[in-house]
């Protein structure tokens, strides 16, 4: 309005001045002529102003979309029932994992990654108070989570395109040993359970899935008629033994109450921050892909695994896997071993530097509370092998295209699927005791583990599975299947088990 004034001014003096002898009547229509021409230019001010405005809006409208186009959210999950013949098992739910994904190119030939994983996961809350109580200070500390719960990142990496056949890659990224680890979304599969090679033992170093943080390329090469070849290749922090303390609070009937901790010294994931282990490791895999449904890979892990504090000991695990496609029928395979090596030399390291495998504090000194501390190697063995098959055939009735199984998905499918596999444990380490930092005792066996599965699974959409699966596992004849397996709580004389499973996974 401020504006309009300076003009209404203009236009009366630019005007055609009224004369001495003008009418009332001229008068007016000189007015309304005025106000004719101040609404006119009002309406040319506003159109100015919006036709500045609409070319700013369609430059914002086109940058945003396509800012979340470049942006993909998405995930997968499972949950499966159980009815197993062990007795610590029986009939039981559970909720396998939810895993959310994020997939950003902010630009072209740029590209981020990231996978959270909450596996066997619904609540963790954790309490603390610190304040001043009967003349001194309290510290007070409560932890509430489901058991078996595990909150991870799977994968977290940059990756900047060069060209085809030469990628950039770091961050947390998939260490590339075996087919399995680098494909291991549980709605990719037809069976509600995860290989022994690569889980339920595992052969595989760590169990799948396993990252690690490091930097490397992946890329793919053209051979024409001869097909396409993909590789990834990364150097990394690797993995290495690690402490898990497990706290133990028993009371009993007729002795001491309890208390002892137990320190596992086992195989685990590497560092995200200081190296440990003063050494790194390299992991590569090359699949060869000469037809459409047909994969054939070579993979390698080799690196350090003991921390700096104990001597410089190397693990080495190599890979060999395909995919095989006939028409309706796959068979995809995996075969995986790993060397531990001088696992001895390993456990004389440790009692060098622990010097005493147990401690306990004697009854004189502690009347109602016996106090223990324990060292432990667990899940080492010098050398880990195994390998696992899987038939598969697709298949789809016509009869069942207008059901409420066909409807309204555009290719619908039945899959019955066949897993043969075993894993071995050669000196596989069962018992280690030093004092005054000498062995006293180092024992070790030969262990295997058998499974056969039979399903069928009901795949409305790709990324959809409804899992229906048998399986029979077994061990050395008198031995406890919880002893080579981290999925079966056997008891010590239950060295077989039958299970009916039904899962559902699914992708978004």
């Amino acid at each position: 309005m401020r504006q309009l004034v300076p003009m209404i001014l203009v236009l009366w003096l630019l005007g055609p001045l009224p004369t001495r002898g003008a009418t009332l009547e001229e008068l007016e229509d000189q007015v309304k002529a005025l106000n004719e021409k101040i609404e006119q230019m009002k309406r040319e001010q506003e159109e100015s102003k919006k036709a500045e405005a609409e070319p700013a809006e369609e430059e914002r409208r086109p940058f945003f979309q396509e800012a979340l186009e470049r942006v993909k959210v998405g995930g997968y999950g499972s949950i499966r029932f159980e009815s197993n013949t062990l007795d610590e098992v029986g009939n039981t739910f559970t909720f396998r994992r939810f895993v959310l994904t994020t997939d950003a190119a902010p630009a072209d030939r740029l590209k981020t990654y990231f996978e959270l994983e909450f596996e066997r996961f619904q609540v963790l809350e954790v309490e603390r108070t610190t304040a001043p109580a009967e003349g001194g200070l309290k510290v007070q500390q409560a932890v509430e989570a489901t058991p078996g719960s595990e909150i991870a990142i799977e994968q977290a990496w940059v990756q900047y395109d060069i060209n085809d056949w030469l990628k950039f890659r770091g961050g947390a990224v998939l260490v590339p040993l075996g087919r399995f680890n680098i494909r291991h979304d549980d709605n990719l599969w037809a069976l509600p359970r995860r290989s022994l090679v690569d889980r339920g033992v595992p052969v595989l170093p760590i169990p799948a899935a396993w990252p690690e943080l490091g930097m490397g390329f992946t890329g793919d090469l053209a051979g024409g008629k001869l097909g396409r070849l993909n590789y990834e290749l990364y150097v990394m922090n690797g993995a290495t033994l690690d402490a898990e303390v497990e706290e133990i609070i028993q009371t009993r009937e007729g002795k001491r109450d309890k208390l002892e901790a137990e320190v596992e010294l086992r195989p685990g994931r590497g560092t995200a921050q200081l190296d440990t282990k003063d050494g790194k490791a390299v992991g590569t895999r090359v699949a060869w892909t000469p037809l459409l449904g047909q994969e054939l890979g070579a993979s390698l892990y080799w690196g350090r695994y003991t921390p700096g504090f104990l001597d410089d000991e190397k693990l080495l695990s190599f890979g060999l896997d395909g995919l095989f496609s006939l028409g309706p029928f796959e068979l995809e395979w995996e075969y995986v071993n790993t060397n531990f090596s001088n696992v001895g030399d390993v456990a004389t390291s440790i009692a060098r530097v622990a010097r005493e495998q147990a401690v306990e504090i004697e009854k004189v000194d502690s009347p109602d509370l016996e106090v223990e501390i324990e060292y432990e190697l667990a899940q080492l063995a010098k050398t880990k092998h195994g390998y696992w098959l899987e038939l598969r055939r697709r298949f789809w009735p016509a009869f069942l295209k207008n059901t409420f199984l066909g409807k309204p998905f555009e290719n619908p499918q039945f899959v019955a699927v066949a897993r043969w596999e075993q894993a071995f444990l050669d000196d596989r380490v069962t018992h280690v005791d030093f004092t005054g930092g000498t062995i006293t005792a180092f024992e070790t066996e030969d262990r295997w583990v058998n499974r056969i599965t039979a399903g069928l699974a009901y795949k409305p959409t790709p990324l959809w599975a409804f899992q229906l699966a048998y399986e029979y596992t077994w061990t050395n004849r008198g031995r406890s299947l919880a002893e080579v397996t981290n999925f079966l709580p056997a008891k010590p004389n239950e060295d077989k088990a039958h299970a009916f499973l039904f899962g559902v996974a699914f992708g978004f």
